[in-house]
């Protein structure tokens, strides 16, 4: 079938969603805190965004309909759960964003799930497949935001009071085991042939956030990680990606156990 899931194709969507688990835990897991400006009104309009997306893709799973994220409403959706320029535009990270930033992690992996499972029964199902692919031209934008917003909480944690940082452990080490499974989904889209522009700005977002993930992967991790960042300059090698794929396999190999 045509979008019956290959191997590499299945592995990557699998490593997303892994990751996206972590962020339904959090929402579980979020202690009340001082929001920041700025950053927490991005976080609440994500919040209330992504809701309403999941009411719009219920509503036409429940009608037999598609999708459409290049029109409104849910194109007006997405610009404020996956806020790129909100996020670029934050200050040096602070110890009170914290909780807003785990927030708005909550809302962009339950949207992500909702997207890509949208029609599907489970993870195998092809409708997985199609959602991938026929509509990359918003899931892999999602995913490289995802990417980039675990990497700024990461970036945050040290900046936490040491007693905090105790307290939240647990959730620290979610969100350094989701950053990496995200890296290495992404990393298997970089070796299959999707629209260049995706692939360009998937591996742009690896490069970008590879100092912060790849000390946090186990070697058998790295390993897996190299393997299909080699495989991605072979598949892609027109995508004019190679600078940013060596940057990133430089990084991974310069890790210290």
């Amino acid at each position: 079938m045509k979008y019956r899931l290959a191997d590499c194709i299945w592995a990557s969507i699998s490593r997303l969603v892994a990751a996206a688990a972590i962020g339904l835990w959090l929402a579980f897991a979020i202690c009340p805190t001082v929001f920041a400006a700025d950053g927490a009104q991005a976080a609440a309009a994500a919040k209330e965004a992504a809701a309403k997306l999941q009411a719009y893709l219920r509503n036409l799973e429940k009608s037999k309909g598609q999708p459409d994220y290049s029109k409104p409403p849910a194109s007006e959706y997405l610009k404020r759960i996956f806020a790129a320029d909100a996020l670029a535009a934050l200050p040096a990270p602070k110890a009170n964003d914290f909780g807003w930033l785990l927030d708005w992690v909550v809302s962009v992996d339950q949207t992500y799930v909702a997207m890509i499972m949208f029609g599907a029964k489970a993870l195998t199902d092809e409708n997985v497949g199609r959602n991938v692919i026929d509509y990359q031209d918003n899931t892999m934008p999602a995913a490289a935001f995802r990417l980039r917003l675990y990497e700024r909480i990461a970036r945050t944690v040290p900046s936490l009071p040491s007693d905090e940082r105790k307290q939240e452990r647990d959730t620290i080490e979610r969100v350094n085991q989701g950053m990496v499974q995200l890296a290495t989904g992404m990393a298997g889209f970089t070796r299959i042939r999707l629209k260049l522009e995706n692939v360009r700005l998937t591996a742009a977002a690896l490069r970008d956030t590879v100092t912060v993930w790849a000390p946090l992967a186990t070697a058998k991790e790295r390993a897996e990680l190299l393997a299909r960042l080699e495989k991605a300059l072979v598949t892609n090698k027109d995508a004019g990606i190679a600078d940013a794929i060596n940057v990133v396999s430089t990084m991974i190999k310069n890790v210290k156990d």
